[in-house]
Order: C-alpha cells, then sequence, then structure tokens
C-alpha cells in the first residue's frame, strides 16, 4: 500500500508506504511543507496506519526544506488521538537538516509526551535498527 502526494506546482512531497518486509510504515517527505500539505499528507498516513494497524512508523524528513511546525498543533490535537487509536506505538523520526526542521521536530517531540515512544534520530540507520528493536519480543 503507497500513496504519494503532490503540492499545487504538481511536485511530490510525500511519499507514504507500508513497507511489509520491515512492518513499518515509511514516509519520505520532501521540500517545503505547507500547513496544509502536512494535514493533506498526514491524513493519507493516518490511513494506511488504520488499514494496516502497523505500530511502527518510519517518518524520514532528511529532504525538508525550512520549518513545518506550524502544524504541530493539528498534530497534537487531531492527528495523534486517532494514530493511536488506529495502534501507533513507535515513531522513530529522522530530522531535517538544518535548525529550522530540527526545531520542528523537537516541538512536536515534547508534545507527544509519552502518548508513544517517539525517537529522533540524524541517520537513517540508527533509526530503522532502533524500529527494528522495538519489534523484538524482549523490547
Amino acid at each position: 500500500m503507497r500513496r504519494d502526494f503532490q503540492n499545487s506546482f504538481g511536485k511530490t512531497f510525500l511519499v507514504t508506504e507500508f513497507d511489509k518486509r520491515n512492518n513499518w510504515i515509511y514516509n519520505d517527505w520532501q521540500g517545503l511543507l505547507s500547513l496544509d500539505g502536512v494535514i493533506h499528507g498526514s491524513i493519507g498516513v493516518l490511513e494506511i496506519l488504520q488499514h494496516t494497524q502497523c505500530p511502527y512508523i518510519l517518518n524520514d524528513n532528511r529532504g525538508v526544506l525550512g520549518s513545518w511546525k506550524q502544524a504541530n498543533e493539528w498534530i497534537e490535537a487531531q492527528w495523534m488521538p486517532q494514530a493511536l487509536a488506529a495502534g501507533l506505538r513507535y515513531h522513530a523520526h529522522i530530522v531535517a537538516p538544518g535548525v529550522f526542521g530540527q526545531a520542528s521536530a523537537e516541538d512536536l517531540h515534547l508534545r507527544v509526551g509519552n502518548s508513544f515512544q517517539m525517537r529522533l534520530f540524524e541517520d537513517i540507520e540508527e533509526a530503522q535498527a532502533w524500529l527494528r528493536h522495538m519489534q523484538e519480543p524482549t523490547a
């Protein structure tokens, strides 16, 4: 299951898919993200989460430019409760390069609190390793 999202200029800003082999939902965010884009894309992620009931998300922001902090209030109030109800438990987030993307991720991390386990990473291999570890029976 895969979905691609384009902005009003026809440029893809999100590819989200259920990675059956790794048992996680992989989100590849790209470019400058508007509030509407983050909401639209996040609803698509939520639909995949609801369909698969997969408790693991790998959110890749390495291609994101600038801040998306303006969406965090909506994510906290609207998306998180629905994601939790659909089974989300572990969220590995690879931060965007640059101070604005990192600040956006840190703000979201604070908002998540103890709702589910969220870890911030700069390296995709470390994020993947953490998710794999969380899937182990003893984790």
